[in-house]
């Protein structure tokens, strides 16, 4: 249960997965209003689950439940950090819920901590782009200066690697792309972060993440060359350290971070050191230290965009967001979504009956080449030219499938061949999946080729023996189809054993999500 504040004024009780009805003005509050209306910010947890809150050491007088900021009234403790508290508040004059960051720094006296505020609000308030954080007011309650901001569903990534450990390849490359359009907006306007970390990342629905916390940025051209350190020792890039001036390139460094950790759910730096003094220098000498061998599910690709990401030279990373986020997409998954059983088998049937169509003129040549009557013709010695000339169809196939052309079942049925990554098939590895998946269809021509001698009597009953090696190939070509088939079958996630070899799998080519081929 939950406390909802009715459009009319009246504050009742109301269970968050059902909804339920207003007692003072009858009107019905559905349940995923209040999802919406309730959600939190700078979340430690959703607040639709009231044991899941996570409570912390504050001072009484830090309790603000009921207290007025301007026109806020605070609900209720939402999370801490650093410089203060976030509390879910009523907006009394547009009845809504919102954030309100309330700074509480008792080394900082009212002034400083009032223009840390009012430089965050001014920064996030100039920037319209739907991965910020809204900003609605600042102002002050007395000695205490306040921010107040939308109200969002939660958790911050920090949150779900304290919880999950990692996250997966694919949605921490999302969040990256989405991360990188806010920071490029943001430096549009000469604005710099200076503090990204999974802490000031908030998820904002399904897929989408927001970037919150301004209050460390800085308008690049008006600061000093030799301002202060910043940020979070975890995130600092190594010019800062050295006392260089801050940068777009220095944001980039510390999203380079937050991504390596987003993946593997650890820093990219092995450090003993116990003081932020040596847990800063980690960032000037320390090397990336990836895992021992990438998983699967990560493409060899990832390693060079954080290389160039944590570069200790900020030249050595990207110049532009626009430049960075080109190379994200680039190793971005396209699609999750397996293609189901009975499309793969439609799809495979369709390929091999065109195939095997555009094979028989040349199988038919051959078999009336072999036959009594043109035996005795001499033109038996066309047969191994015809055979040769056979091999022009898979010649066309995989040339085609090297261009990145679907195959015909492909197309019918909109499926699509990517690595376990999700990353596009290369090339080679396209060619070498289509000449094991359609070996069926190959073994015809080359079998011709190999062993021209066969041939057919009036009843096209075969006359002549065949040699061992055709006989090995037809065995190979029975058993690798049947476990080819068989692994597709049996296997947990329905791979078969061409897509095991050459480590691909079969999607469908709309994305869901999307829309888009």
């Amino acid at each position: 249960m939950i406390r909802f504040h009715c459009a009319c004024g009246f504050d009742f009780l109301v269970a968050a997965s059902l909804g339920g009805e207003c007692p003072q003005c009858k009107s019905f509050i559905a349940a995923e209003a209040l999802r919406s209306a309730t959600s939190e910010t700078v979340s430690i947890t959703t607040i639709q689950a009231e044991h899941d809150v996570h409570h912390f050491d504050l001072d009484e007088s830090q309790l603000l439940t009921n207290r007025l900021y301007g026109h806020f009234r605070i609900d209720r403790r939402l999370g801490t950090g650093g410089m203060g508290a976030v509390y879910r508040a009523l907006d009394t004059s547009l009845q809504r819920y919102v954030a309100v960051k309330v700074l509480k720094n008792a080394n900082q006296c009212a002034d400083d901590r009032a223009a840390t505020m009012l430089r965050e609000a001014i920064a996030q308030a100039r920037l319209n782009h739907p991965n910020v954080v809204t900003i609605y007011y600042v102002g002050r309650q007395a000695e205490e200066p306040f921010l107040a901001m939308e109200l969002l569903s939660g958790p911050t990534l920090s949150e779900r690697l304290k919880s999950e450990g990692s996250i997966p390849y694919g949605e921490a490359i999302r969040y990256a792309i989405q991360v990188a359009s806010a920071l490029d907006h943001a430096a549009q306007f000469g604005i710099v972060h200076a503090d990204i970390k999974p802490a000031n990342l908030i998820l904002a629905g399904e897929g989408r993440i927001k970037l919150s916390d301004f209050g460390l940025s800085r308008i690049q051209q008006a600061e000093d060359q030799k301002q202060s350190i910043s940020g979070t020792p975890a995130y600092v890039a190594p010019e800062l350290i050295r006392g260089e001036a801050l940068s777009i390139q220095s944001d980039m460094y510390a999203l380079g971070i937050t991504l390596f950790e987003l993946v593997f759910g650890r820093s990219p730096y092995e450090s003993t050191g116990t003081s932020v003094r040596e847990r800063m220098e980690v960032h000037l000498t320390s090397p990336i230290s990836f895992p021992a061998s990438l998983p699967t599910s990560i493409p060899v690709e990832f390693k060079a965009v954080i290389d160039r990401l944590l570069s200790k030279d900020p030249k050595g990373r990207y110049s532009s967001f626009v430049e960075m986020i080109v190379d994200l997409k680039r190793i971005e998954p396209v699609s999750t979504t397996t293609a189901g059983l009975a499309l793969r088998g439609m799809a495979y049937a369709i390929d091999q009956l065109a195939l095997l169509l555009c094979i028989s003129p040349f199988a038919f040549t051959i078999f009336l080449f072999n036959s009594s009557e043109f035996a005795r013709s001499g033109y038996q010695w066309l047969v191994p030219i015809v055979a040769f000339l056979s091999l022009i169809v898979p010649a066309i196939y995989l040339s085609v499938t090297f261009r990145g052309w679907r195959s015909i079942g492909r197309y019918l049925f909109q499926l699509k061949i990517v690595e376990e990554n999700g990353l596009p098939a290369r090339r080679e590895q396209l060619v070498a999946r289509e000449v094991l998946r359609n070996a069926f269809a190959w073994f015809f021509p080359l079998l011709l080729y190999v062993d021209p001698t066969i041939s057919v009597d009036s009843d096209f009953e075969t006359v002549g023996g065949k040699d061992l090696m055709v006989k090995i190939l037809e065995i190979g070509l029975v058993l690798f189809i049947a476990i080819d088939w068989g692994t597709t079958l049996l296997l947990k996630g329905r791979k078969s054993l061409h897509d095991y070899l050459c480590h691909s799998r079969v999607v469908l080519a709309i994305d869901r999500n999307s829309g888009k081929d």
